[in-house]
């Protein structure tokens, strides 16, 4: 942006989901129909953690032509195979599990465990490096056509957040708690630990450290793309917003498998911190309309956020397809429950193109649904500079 514009700076966040992230492109496509990423209403901060690193990185490499970036994103997802994410042949998957049963049952005599994870991920190292031109990021960065692109991940030693951020040089990074900010030219380690999902997917290993998704401690989503200036932001999950009414009227139950277990703590992990900051940011609003603190001096400043979810819940969706997870895959997750109980696990690990273009129609849906607020949302001016207090603290 140029010194002094007041034309707003949009920022896109994208959250982690596994292959839900294909309801992302969906909506990019959409939001691209109404205009978003034209020259009146230019994205300019890009921020994806897990599934969302991915599409955000794609997006930063064709921000010069969103048309070839979604639509490239778009025959990925929707031709995308298991086997171009995770290695699914017996020999593969076979030795994965003898480990595991191994460490399991010897590490205490042996006092020592091998790093594992229970699928191999070699297969979207690939995919992503083919695929990707990691090369037109920086490019684009350099010729000013994007701000930033933020990329959380996890230090699954320490625990701490990192936020791998490429910008330009003259771009202020902040601290913030348990966090490092680094600015670095993104690569595709780089995405691949954003978007390793705990246990299922294994770590990625940069500069020494051993670095996991990037949901896992990224309890405020918006956070890099308010530090990085935007004005406004269009967040985009990958969950029904709220309790859907049969699960809230839902009685008495057995004890919950393994495998409900590991969907809710990926639901906890991936989703909820998102839809929670919106609502956070929501009331950061409202408290800068009340304060009557001068500008100077007040802590937060106005940000307009668009929060786009899904309208139905995937469940459906994923119980529906869940046979095309390939069969080696199925039997391990067998292990950890009965098929009801490991449908929503199996939206996670569902990287088939029939489940992902259902997902794309449903994003695309969601938004036209929406596309008279959207273009309110968009045509909406910044508020004046004395609304607008200097900082915000996310």
């Amino acid at each position: 942006m140029q010194a002094g514009s007041t034309d707003p700076v949009t920022g896109l966040v994208l959250s982690g989901g596994g292959a839900r992230g294909a309801y992302q492109v969906g909506v990019l496509q959409a939001l691209r129909e109404l205009g978003v990423f034209e020259r009146e209403h230019p994205v300019q901060i890009l921020v994806g953690s897990s599934a969302g690193s991915l599409n955000a990185g794609a997006l930063a490499a064709f921000i010069d032509s969103p048309d070839e970036g979604i639509a490239r994103l778009e025959a990925l997802w929707t031709q995308l195979e298991p086997s171009q994410v995770f290695r699914t042949d017996l020999r593969s998957l076979g030795g994965i599990g003898a480990r595991w049963v191994r460490d399991l049952s010897f590490g205490g005599l042996m006092r020592r465990v091998a790093p594992k994870a229970l699928l191999d991920t070699a297969p979207l190292r690939k995919l992503l490096t083919e695929r990707l031109p990691f090369a037109r990021i920086e490019a684009n960065v350099d010729a000013g056509r994007l701000g930033a692109l933020a990329i959380p991940a996890t230090n699954l030693h320490t625990g701490d957040g990192v936020i791998f951020v490429a910008c330009p040089d003259s771009t202020r990074l902040w601290r913030r708690g348990r966090w490092s900010v680094e600015r670095t030219r993104i690569g595709v380690e780089h995405l691949m630990a954003s978007s390793a999902i705990p246990i299922f997917f294994p770590s990625v290993e940069i500069e020494g450290r051993h670095l996991g998704d990037g949901s896992i401690r990224n309890t405020a989503p918006l956070s890099p793309a308010i530090h990085l200036g935007a004005d406004r932001i269009i967040a985009i999950g990958v969950r029904r917003a709220g309790l859907p009414p049969e699960r809230a009227r839902a009685g008495r139950r057995a004890a919950p498998t393994i495998a409900e277990i590991a969907g809710a703590l990926l639901d906890a992990v991936m989703l909820d911190a998102i839809e929670v900051d919106v609502e956070h940011s929501g009331r950061v609003n409202q408290s800068v309309l009340a304060a009557p603190t001068p500008e100077a001096e007040h802590p937060f400043r106005w940000v307009e956020v668009l929060w786009v979810s899904p309208s139905r819940s995937f469940r459906e969706v994923a119980a529906e397809l869940e046979h095309r997870i390939p069969p080696i895959v199925r039997y391990l997750m067998r292990g950890l429950g009965p098929d009801d109980a490991t449908t929503e696990l199996a939206s996670y690990l569902l990287f088939d193109g029939e489940f992902c273009r259902r997902l794309v129609e449903a994003g695309k849906a969601d938004v036209r649904a929406r596309s008279d607020e959207i273009a309110e949302f968009l045509r909406a001016p910044l508020r004046a500079p004395s609304d607008r207090p200097s900082a915000r603290e996310a």
